[in-house]
């Protein structure tokens, strides 16, 4: 998904929560978000929009002295979803389909994400998740190609989700890969937010970025061997979205629609009608 016009008013709004979330001073906050402005004027419109969101998030830190600038949100949202996760494995192990019913506890953790939005409701996401189906929903095709695959990726996104994500995991009842962050980037969680996300047992490895998505161009040699070499890629989030709608390779999207411009490239990849906000969607890559 490339870069478009409708991005720029929310570089704008992430760059204003992300420097008054940063500067300890009026004048920093001022000077981080001047100078960050300034690169949208320079964005590459054949980029995705994580892409794009690299240098901005990178210049913020360095402007801050503050590598992780979200460590405190990262930590918080973990927190809240791990007292969470009791409840909502009980309502796994109790369902009549439990692969189906974490995959919705999955995608609805999806709303913890601090590039999208400023505030979001995890206990309402949880609670209205099973209420219904998914937008796009293709999780017959993946509980069946799952059933067949000898190696599964699973590509992370954010910090708090990822707990949620390891209860889907532990249901799937078989060896993941789990592929995270190399680097810090808004509250996309690294290998430090895994080891305290409450994962079962299952290998971690990284991307080899800190862009809050997956740039196939920009990973690591070793990630794109075992993303070449994987059955299945299930992939989280919106910004992994992003960043692979257009790739050719067995991939699951799995994400809570929480902008417009990604519902209307849903609507492309698919032929359905335009998803709403709040949207779960299940997508098998076409």
């Amino acid at each position: 998904m490339l870069t478009q016009p409708a991005c720029l008013p929310c570089f704008s709004r992430q760059i204003s929560q992300a420097a008054r979330l940063v500067a300890h001073t009026a004048e920093l906050q001022n000077r981080i978000s001047n100078a960050a402005e300034m690169l949208l004027a320079d964005l590459d419109m054949q980029l995705s929009p994580p892409e794009n969101a690299v240098p901005i998030y990178e210049l913020i830190a360095r402007l801050a002295e503050n590598s992780d600038p979200f460590a405190a949100l990262k930590t918080a949202s973990t927190g809240q979803a791990l007292r969470l996760r009791p409840q909502a494995a009980a309502i796994i192990k109790n369902s009549v389909d439990p692969i189906a019913t974490a995959l919705r506890f999955a995608i609805a953790g999806n709303i913890m994400d601090y590039g999208a939005l400023e505030k979001f409701d995890i206990d309402r996401s949880l609670a209205g998740c099973l209420n219904g189906l998914p937008a796009i929903d293709d999780s017959a095709n993946l509980i069946a190609d799952l059933a067949k695959a000898e190696t599964v990726l699973y590509l992370a996104d954010n910090c708090g989700e990822l707990v949620f994500d390891g209860l889907l995991i532990e249901t799937m009842g078989r060896e993941v890969t789990v592929a995270v962050k190399e680097r810090p980037v808004i509250n996309d969680a690294t290998l430090e937010d895994a080891a305290i996300s409450g994962l079962p047992n299952c290998r971690v490895i990284t991307n080899g970025t800190g862009c809050p998505g997956t740039p196939l161009a920009s990973c690591s040699a070793s990630f794109r061997a075992a993303f070449a070499r994987a059955d299945l890629i299930i992939s989280k989030g919106q910004g992994n979205f992003e960043t692979l709608s257009e790739v050719e390779a067995p991939i699951y999207f799995l994400l809570t629609v929480k902008c417009a411009t990604v519902a209307e490239h849903l609507k492309e990849k698919t032929g359905n009608k335009v998803p709403a906000l709040g949207d779960l969607v299940v997508l098998r890559n076409r």
